[in-house]
């Protein structure tokens, strides 16, 4: 390898790695902050589930939730419904409702509950596949009604 390929790594490396050095962030190299900074040991999750008449909650998919699979667009909606003084997370629910009950045309609904949730979850713990439910505030239930 020549002179010029070994000056030319060093400066790309040296430009790669000066963020890190002088802490400092700017474009457009970037020490990605949003990435490196340290997070809460507990996070907010807004979501709409399904509650069994025996209490077990399922999760809903992000389609049934909000008609998309991007998780940003679909918490999104559900805070927003939340936010909404009281009226949004009603409506949500009934939306919800409808497509799971379209979803299972056959399955038994009686007892069988939506619900617009504000969770908080232990970060470590739901990586780790353990318990990790904080605290659970309802929105707004509605049954589920073929």
């Amino acid at each position: 390898m020549g002179w010029p390929r070994l000056v030319v790594s060093a400066l790309v490396v040296g430009v790669i790695g000066a963020p890190a050095i002088t802490d400092s962030d700017s474009f457009p190299v970037s020490t990605y902050p949003m990435y490196s900074r340290p997070r809460a040991d507990v996070v907010s999750i807004a979501t709409v589930v399904q509650v069994d008449p025996n209490g077990s909650v399922e999760r809903l998919s992000l389609t049934l939730i909000g008609n998309s699979d991007d998780p940003l667009i679909v918490e999104a909606l559900v805070r927003d419904s939340i936010r909404d003084g009281g009226r949004g997370a009603p409506l949500l629910c009934a939306d919800v409702a409808r497509r799971v009950a379209d979803r299972d045309e056959r399955a038994p609904t009686e007892g069988v509950e939506i619900e617009v949730v504000s969770e908080r979850h232990d970060v470590v713990a739901l990586v780790r596949g353990d318990e990790s439910l904080v605290a659970r505030e309802v929105h707004a239930r509605c049954p589920l009604d073929p």
